[in-house]
């Protein structure tokens, strides 16, 4: 009975953390996507309106192998493309798809209406539509069909992410951030695990971030300040793998890219994030997405260091029926040293 009591005070367990939702997506908008006149080489997920601000954005350009099955486009709400491409995977779209003279190797699914003004482009698969349908006749494969659940519910997506992100920032530093007082901040991990660095400013325009770690660990850099931005200059990673650095803006509002070859990835889940020219060479998890930023395909791909899963007081108080069976239990133990007493 004391075992049960024991059980069911459990401490709190550490879990695995990871991206969740936003694995193996380029990029990960909560709300809206609006960036135009570039592309993502990888795929895309997009909780609000995917709705290119200069009409055009090509998707999952480096993705011609992953064929039909694998969506390498989601969008929760409506979709708004011209003349531009999907790599090789489906599509999904919760609201309306008005796609002019689009190239879609396979199939796209969509909940509300879809409409080529165009009437031009080319489907190698088949249109699921819910509402309505108008296209020309060079696109023939289309069928009405049932709305569809979305491969990626966003609100707990969101959820998660911004925990993670949380979880990040609380981490206790174990590497060393020198700023040399003229534009360069140098930081230094030795962990063959983890190495982690908290960046103080919120501004680095002109600046010089150098990053080195061993090859094997996984680099978290924790940047304060609410509206943050890196504007020119550069990030230099040694030793460790692009794709093991994760740049963490846990309290940013916005966040600002220009004219930089950001390298490592980005989860700033509060953030309204613009890009003005420049790549990202990582992920991309923002609130929303906007500007002319080249996303390039480097999925992160480090190990993140466990957290605590939160359990109240309450939460973890034994049922009532623990509290029974281990008062009995205590019963049963007193009668027993009772009679012990009097045999000995």
């Amino acid at each position: 009975m004391m075992i049960l009591l024991l059980g069911a005070f459990r401490p709190a367990q550490a879990s695995v953390l990871t991206l969740g939702a936003a694995t193996g997506y380029n990029a990960f908008a909560f709300s809206d996507f609006t960036e135009s006149g570039t592309d993502s080489e990888g795929r895309l997920a997009v909780g609000g309106n995917f709705a290119p601000a200069g009409g055009s954005f090509t998707i999952a350009s480096k993705h011609g192998a992953d064929g039909a099955g694998i969506y390498d486009l989601v969008v929760g709400g409506n979709f708004t493309n011209v003349y531009a491409s999907l790599g090789g995977g489906d599509a999904f779209v919760g609201g309306n798809m008005t796609w002019t003279g689009p190239t879609l190797p396979n199939n796209a699914v969509v909940n509300g209406n879809f409409n080529n003004p165009a009437s031009g482009g080319s489907v190698g698969g088949t249109i699921s539509y819910g509402g309505t349908y108008s296209s020309g006749t060079t696109l023939k494969n289309a069928k009405e069909s049932k709305p569809a659940a979305s491969p990626i519910d966003f609100l707990s997506a969101k959820t998660d992410l911004r925990s993670l992100s949380a979880t990040l920032a609380s981490q206790q530093a174990n590497g060393v951030v020198g700023d040399d007082g003229y534009g360069t901040y140098t930081l230094k991990g030795q962990s063959e695990t983890t190495n982690i660095f908290n960046l103080k400013d919120s501004s680095y325009t002109g600046k010089t971030i150098n990053i080195s770690a061993p090859e094997s660990s996984t680099v978290i850099v924790n940047v304060a300040g609410t509206a943050d931005s890196f504007n020119g200059g550069s990030i230099n990673i040694s030793g460790v793998k692009t794709n093991n650095v994760i740049f963490n803006f846990g309290s940013a509002t916005s966040l600002s890219l220009s004219a930089i070859a950001f390298n490592g990835t980005i989860l700033a889940p509060y953030a309204g994030f613009t890009g003005t020219w420049g790549q990202i060479n990582g992920q991309l998890i923002a609130n929303t997405i906007a500007g002319t930023t080249e996303l390039h395909d480097v999925l992160f791909n480090g190990t993140l260091p466990a957290g605590a899963d939160p359990i109240s007081p309450l939460s973890s108080m034994p049922e009532p029926s623990t509290w029974i069976l281990f008062s009995a239990g205590l019963l049963l133990v007193g009668i027993s040293q009772r009679r012990l007493r009097r045999n000995s």
